[in-house]
């Protein structure tokens, strides 16, 4: 699957996942009593400001997913060993020691990349639950193992700490793909130089 096939599949996760929330919060609470979002219940703003809130966030979204998936180029890399690959893709440095955490990266693209592809994907995935804590309010569905399991989280806002957690998770994810697809890449330029020399 080419990276534009990855953008329409998470840029269409997140609009699904907005979509089937704001239907579903309207099914379960029109007057918006039941919301959640902070910025909707302490400040007492209604719909258009819910819609308005969910369209930008939605948008943000898809810019990310725009910028993980199409216009980010992956930096080539000779190295081979993964966390040299690391250093030298964020400092331009393959031998930097295990302070590098601290020094600010040279090449900053790797980093937003790698933000942009985890947290478009852990989004949709995060909203799931509370998509389906809404599919358990509005049609009645008696489950107190799941609402017991939202309680643990302050303000009963799982998505929240799913999506962090979940981006973390993904971000090695990221970082073991893009590894690899560098490692096949110095795959087909030692393959070509060896058939340009056996030319020779």
């Amino acid at each position: 699957m080419n990276n534009k096939k990855y953008f329409f599949l998470v840029s269409l996760s997140n609009i699904l996942a907005a979509v089937l929330d704001l239907g579903l919060t309207y099914l379960g609470t029109p007057t918006l009593s039941m919301e959640g979002n902070p910025l909707i219940t302490e400040l007492g703003l209604g719909w258009p400001a819910l819609i308005a809130i969910n369209i930008f966030i939605t948008s943000g979204l898809i810019l990310m997913a725009y910028y993980a998936h199409i216009k980010y180029k992956p930096l080539s890399s000779p190295e081979t060993d993964i966390k040299r690959y690391i250093n030298d893709i964020t400092y331009g440095d393959p031998d930097i020691k295990s302070y590098a955490g601290l020094k600010w990266p040279k090449y900053w693209g790797p980093q937003i990349a790698c933000l942009c592809w985890a947290v478009t994907i852990s989004v949709p995935i995060a909203r799931f639950f509370i998509i389906l804590e809404w599919i358990f309010i509005d049609f009645r569905i008696y489950f107190p193992p799941f609402f017991r399991f939202v309680t643990l989280f302050p303000g009963g806002r799982i998505d929240f700490f799913i999506a962090v957690i979940l981006s973390w998770i993904l971000s090695f994810v990221w970082i073991n793909l893009e590894h690899n697809k560098n490692l096949d890449r110095l795959e087909k330029e030692n393959s070509q130089e060896e058939k340009v020399n056996g030319t020779d």
